[in-house]
């Protein structure tokens, strides 16, 4: 199981599906599956996990498509009510699809990291979630990192959250230099 975060900061988040009794659970941008996966498990069997991702991968992880399949195949031998989304988490085919299977108890938004899209999924996913994270709220431009590449996620996560009365923030990438997962409760 890939998983592309810091996995002291999904236990963080896992955690915080244990003690708020998460049943339902929505990944925009699942790549592998690793943490949709580590996730899933801090949730009772039978609950719903729904992924949302592009098809066929990326130029960068190409084989992240089989993966992702194959996480999901071994949620639903394990019991979870588990639904695979293949397309842009903005497209309103996708957007339909998703709202069906929702309200959710909690929303991990971790997808396209530019702030047109930030918005876009945060107005059509973070109204149906109880609790929203995201990933990268720590991010910062490291010296090596490819030019166009763009991560607008620390600028949007510092506007929405002060509009929040109960956040949490888990920030343990060793380098400092990245990552981050930012959690708010709508309610």
């Amino acid at each position: 199981m890939t998983i592309m975060q810091v996995a002291a900061e999904i236990d963080a988040l896992a955690e915080v599906f244990r003690k708020e009794g998460v049943k339902s659970f929505l990944e925009i941008g699942s790549k592998f599956g690793g943490s949709l996966e580590r996730l899933a498990s801090a949730m009772p069997v039978g609950s719903r996990v729904v992924s949302v991702d592009l098809p066929r991968g990326t130029r960068a992880w190409p084989q992240s498509e089989a993966e992702l399949k194959a996480t999901v195949s071994k949620l639903r031998l394990k019991g979870y009510d588990t639904h695979l989304i293949w397309g842009d988490s903005t497209a309103p085919d996708v957007i339909a699809q998703v709202r069906a299977l929702g309200p959710f108890d909690a929303v991990f938004i971790d997808a396209n990291h530019t702030t047109p899209y930030l918005w876009k999924d945060w107005e059509n996913y973070g109204s149906i979630g109880k609790i929203v994270a995201f990933h990268d709220i720590a991010w910062h431009r490291a010296p090596d990192w490819k030019e166009g590449v763009r991560i607008d996620v620390p600028e949007f996560w510092h506007v929405i959250k002060f509009a929040r009365k109960r956040v949490e923030e888990f920030r343990f990438c060793p380098t400092g230099k990245n990552n981050g997962i930012g959690v708010l409760w709508r309610s």
